[in-house]
């Protein structure tokens, strides 16, 4: 019975083992998820969320905001065993965005056998060429690894970590402060100055204009607008306008220009203001309108009564 046993025993472990040893001979180049090195992309603030966002500002300073980089490294998941090269894309998803405007510090880097993680890698844009888009609106691009060179067959890329989306944000153009502008006075002489306000608004349109404390006009609880014909060409850096009190004074405000005093174009708006008494709305630096022959102004505001 021991040898019967014995002899089992050895059969029983030639069975078990020869079919293994011959499928690691014979399948030497078959890809093993459990044993694979997978290749993935880390940016460097990974923790921020999977979207990387950037946020402009636009005025007539130009393009402000962020700044346009985002740093990552490519990773495996364990040492590698032999040099392996991966080469990178980026692509934009939207338009206005061209692939060539996004800027690799490298478009291939090498991980050494032994290594991990690459060197630092940074995608950047320049703001500027957003500076002739008025609007609001977003792009969006991603940087992707695009092959892997190596000698070790059990070697994938991630199939959801091999890519970095990336949205830019950018603000419509805004060509108003908040503030007191600065090298300007106010405009004593206001003769010829044409002042219209909507209809139900309480008050004389020249209350605006006619520099007393008591008088004003007034709309409880809606906004209104008003237009302020000066009569002739002027360069302006802001407008100054009196509230009776804090509560009356805008919670958002929008300035519009016309030539003719019918067809209006904004010149974008304020908005989640602080209550003052004194209101200061004040035009960017390089904002001059020399050039216009009749110069218009029509505010939106929340509520309340306005003096100039």
């Amino acid at each position: 019975m021991k040898n019967i046993f014995q002899s089992l025993s050895i059969a029983t472990l030639l069975g078990l083992f020869v079919p293994f040893i011959s499928s690691c001979s014979d399948d030497e180049d078959v890809f093993n998820e459990w044993n694979a090195t997978y290749v993935s992309l880390q940016r460097n603030d990974y923790l921020s969320g999977n979207v990387k966002k950037f946020n402009l500002t636009h005025d007539a300073n130009g393009i402000g905001g962020d700044e346009i980089k985002m740093a990552f490294t490519v990773k495996t998941q364990k040492a590698v065993s032999t040099d392996m090269v991966i080469a990178l894309s980026a692509k934009s998803e939207t338009e206005g965005l061209d692939a060539s405007q996004i800027v690799l510090s490298s478009s291939q880097v090498t991980l050494k056998e032994g290594q991990m993680t690459s060197e630092e890698i940074t995608a950047t844009v320049d703001p500027t060429i957003f500076a002739s888009i008025m609007e609001k609106t977003s792009f969006s691009f991603s940087v992707s690894i695009s092959n892997v060179t190596t000698n070790d067959k059990n070697t994938v890329i991630s199939s959801s970590l091999s890519t970095l989306p990336v949205i830019i944000n950018k603000a419509a153009y805004c060509n108003l402060k908040s503030g007191i502008p600065s090298n300007s006075q106010l405009i004593s002489n206001r003769a010829g100055w044409i002042i219209n306000v909507e209809e139900g608004v309480e008050g004389a349109p020249n209350n605006l204009i006619d520099g007393k404390t008591g008088t004003d006009v007034a709309l409880n609880n809606k906004g209104f607008w008003f237009t302020v014909d000066l009569g002739e060409a002027k360069v302006l850096t802001g407008i100054k306008t009196n509230h009776w009190a804090n509560a009356y004074a805008p919670r958002e405000v929008e300035i519009l220009q016309s030539e003719n005093g019918t067809t209006w174009k904004s010149l974008s708006s304020l908005a989640n203001l602080r209550w003052y008494t004194e209101y200061y709305v004040h035009f960017s630096y390089y904002y001059a309108i020399s050039e216009i022959s009749d110069y218009y102004y029509l505010y939106k505001r929340s509520y309340g009564c306005y003096r100039i």
